[in-house]
């Protein structure tokens, strides 16, 4: 494409653009509207929006009471855990009650100002100390450090000549070469590599997310009041631990959740905080960078629904980086489910974390960026059309939604189980013929992906489980994956710690074929006149997806 003709395609898309949006003045009246409608509602006698000022002023008032008690009493807890959530609520309602341009704008001084410090360096100096410091640092993280219980000097140079090597095949494959933009690509693996650390090697790092993880475990417990009710003691007592009865309700109640959460609006005003720093640090789209931190926390449907209004002027690189990052993680539905086929919730989270940087990374190396985004280096608005009008409302949107998605999990693992079984009927039927006996689907599969699996830097011994866990996840679902896994022993003391998280890591995403046509119809759904352009980078963002989960795998077996 000519610079002449890129650059009338920007206009186009800017004048259509301006075309569906309305003038100032309509702005003001829909804005005048709009407050006075939010006036008239009143709670308590208090305007609606002056009563939640006053509530999240005392709701947080008393977090800071109760945080200053508990530190003073220090009982035992994890107080840092505390700490943090005060942090983010902190954040949070900073966030809720501040325009855009409050924190946005001195950042950006500020910013700007420390980038024109560093643009005054020498050239050379500025190249060899980007992209130099976090090689190096990586490099010496896996060489130097002694063996320990969790893996040897040779398995950390495994796992960094796997992260190289997966490394070349991204810029091998990628569409452009010459426009690779490598300062996002430093930054991201700079930054999924300082989250490892933080998050497998400090103290505090480990004792968050495992108390994350812990948490997010007893949602399997809290979900046992409602369906306890629904078929009785007895029938819990004998199939409480069942995938139908322990995992599935678990699923409604966190459908049910995050509709309130929405409801809210805390998920939009997280979200959006979250993408107005890292937009920065990036130097991507506000489309981009929303997709891929709201894929670990709602999934990749979700997380493409909040940007659905930006799909129809969105540039091809924008949709695969769209696609990349839903299907580089999984969603908090999912996660439940793969905790009950005993996957590890501490191991999960840290994934689904570490992927947000590293989804962005291979998105962009498969396909760069050959126009100039209309979102480029601003956040976007989430927008959801079908919104609630009570917590009721939401609560009941949400368990009917969850519902929904139970009824699909079952039948993809009724389908998908059915069919393997039939398939390693009739593939053991044939190798009989050759005098050769037990011979299924996931040993061949586990074959093909050994190198891979050994290129995480997985202890031999380990190798072949994890390969075969890895060729059913990739080819069929996460699911069939991780309940095959759980039923060979995979997730017990018989398999090495560092095989289980090296594992899990490089499984934990929607990249699988069974997600492809779901989010293909979706997408097209939301921006039909560009249909054509979501099936063309489909393949190319699923591989994306795919790779960025193995290279967090890598990251933390040189960090391991």
């Amino acid at each position: 494409m000519s610079t002449h003709t890129q650059i009338e395609s920007i206009d186009e898309k800017d004048q259509t653009l301006f075309n569906r949006r309305p003038t100032t003045e309509e702005k003001m009246v829909d804005e005048k509207i709009s407050l006075d409608s939010e006036d008239d509602k009143k709670v308590f006698g208090l305007h609606q929006k002056r009563f939640r000022q006053i509530w999240h002023a005392v709701a947080w008032l008393c977090f800071t009471a109760f945080l200053i008690v508990a530190i003073v009493l220090n009982k035992g807890s994890p107080i840092s855990v505390l700490a943090v959530a005060y942090g983010f609520t902190t954040l949070y309602l900073i966030a809720a009650h501040t325009s855009e341009g409050t924190f946005a704008k001195p950042a950006h001084a500020v910013w700007t100002k420390g980038a024109n410090v560093v643009n005054g360096l020498p050239l050379r100096v500025r190249q060899v100390v980007g992209y130099g410091i976090f090689p190096v640092a990586i490099i010496l993280t896996a060489v130097v450090r002694e063996d320990n219980e969790y893996g040897t000097r040779v398995q950390r140079v495994i796992s960094l000549c796997g992260l190289l090597f997966f490394l070349l095949v991204l810029y091998a494959t990628s569409r452009n070469r010459k426009l690779i933009h490598w300062p996002t690509v430093a930054t991201g693996i700079g930054l999924q590599f300082l989250l490892g650390l933080f998050v497998i090697r400090t103290y505090i790092g480990q004792t968050i997310f495992s108390y994350l993880g812990q948490a997010m475990a007893s949602f399997l417990g809290f979900s046992s009041h409602g369906i306890g009710f629904i078929v009785g003691d007895k029938f819990m007592a004998d199939y409480g631990a069942t995938f139908l009865i322990g995992v599935l309700p678990a699923i409604i109640f966190f459908g049910a959740v995050i509709q309130v959460l929405y409801y809210y609006n805390i998920i939009q005003t997280a979200i959006g905080a979250m993408g107005r720093i890292i937009v920065y640090v990036f130097e991507v789209s506000g489309v981009e960078v929303v997709a891929a931190c709201a894929a670990p926390f709602v999934g990749m449907s979700e997380s493409a629904m909040l940007v659905g209004p930006y799909l129809e002027h969105a540039t091809n690189a924008e949709i695969h980086q769209v696609m990349a990052s839903g299907f580089a993680t999984i969603s908090g539905s999912v996660f439940l489910g793969l905790i009950g086929f005993g996957a590890s919730p501490t191991h999960l989270i840290t994934c689904c974390i570490m992927s947000v940087p590293c989804a962005i990374v291979t998105s962009k190396m498969r396909y760069p960026e050959e126009e100039v985004p209309l979102t480029r280096g601003k956040s976007v608005n989430l927008e959801r059309p079908d919104a609630e009008d009570s917590f009721v409302h939401a609560l009941a949107n949400g368990s009917i939604l969850g519902m929904q998605l139970c009824i699909v999990i079952s039948a993809v693992l009724i389908g998908f189980l059915s069919l393997l079984g039939c398939a390693n009927y009739i593939v053991n039927w044939l190798f009989v013929f050759l005098g050769v006996a037990d011979i299924t689907i996931q040993r061949i599969l586990g074959w093909g992906f050994f190198p891979f699996a050994w290129l995480l830097g997985i202890p031999n011994a380990d190798v072949l489980a994890s390969s075969k866990m890895m060729g059913v996840k990739f080819v069929l679902n996460e699911f069939v994956g991780f309940f095959d896994a759980q039923k060979s022993g995979f997730f017990t003391a018989a398999v090495s710690p560092r095989a289980q998280l090296l594992a899990t890591f490089a499984c934990c995403s929607f990249a699988n074929p069974s997600s492809l046509g779901s989010q293909i119809s979706l997408l097209g759904k939301m921006a039909p006149t560009r249909a054509g352009d979501i099936a063309r980078v489909s393949v190319s963002a699923i591989l994306a997806g795919a790779l960025s989960t193995v290279l967090s795998a890598c990251i933390a077996g040189v960090v391991l």
